[in-house]
């Protein structure tokens, strides 16, 4: 994915993209292409360029491990600039210094991190999700389970025999 900028007129020019997950070097959670639509303004100074990237990925409920499908979007911007002084008054995260000849812009590693980024790190198919029982493994969204029980924490059997022996020594 890249941009010829050697001998590009000055003024906003556009462009869009669509790759595979798989030339990004995306894992599997990514079944659909990526699109990226792109504007890159020149100037005599610098080059900025504003991409919106928008991808689904598919991946297990946190909660209860129905596979769901979500849609991803995610912006970013670079400038590019021919001298390291232009550099000093960009966010250092938004620029970058390019050496002398360089006549081409590659986006994909850029656009690979923006995806990366934009994953969400908690994964619902429903703010309500009950999740999975803890003792049979049902799925609680589709109804009840068999289970009476209720899982008790042996672990805190002792804190409860102390905690009854100062009730009744306190009544």
């Amino acid at each position: 994915m890249r941009i010829q900028v050697g001998g590009l007129s000055e003024g906003v020019h556009a462009y869009s993209f669509r790759i595979t997950p798989e030339e990004l070097g995306l894992p599997s959670e990514f079944p659909d292409g990526v699109d990226i639509k792109a504007t890159l303004e020149k100037t005599s100074r610098q080059l900025l360029l504003r991409a919106s990237v928008a991808t689904t990925v598919e991946v297990p409920c946190d909660r209860c491990v129905a596979l769901i499908r979500q849609s991803l979007e995610a912006r970013y911007q670079v400038h590019y600039v021919w001298e390291e002084s232009e550099a000093d008054r960009i966010e250092p995260s938004e620029v970058q210094v390019m050496p002398p000849g360089q006549t081409v812009i590659d986006l994909s590693d850029d656009v690979r991190q923006t995806v990366l980024l934009a994953f969400p790190l908690k994964n619902v198919c429903r703010e309500d999700c009950r999740g999975l029982c803890p003792r049979c493994g049902k799925n609680l969204n589709e109804g009840t389970c068999e289970c009476r029980e209720t899982l008790v924490d042996g672990r805190w059997d002792k804190l409860k025999e102390l905690q009854s022996n100062n009730s009744k020594q306190a009544g």
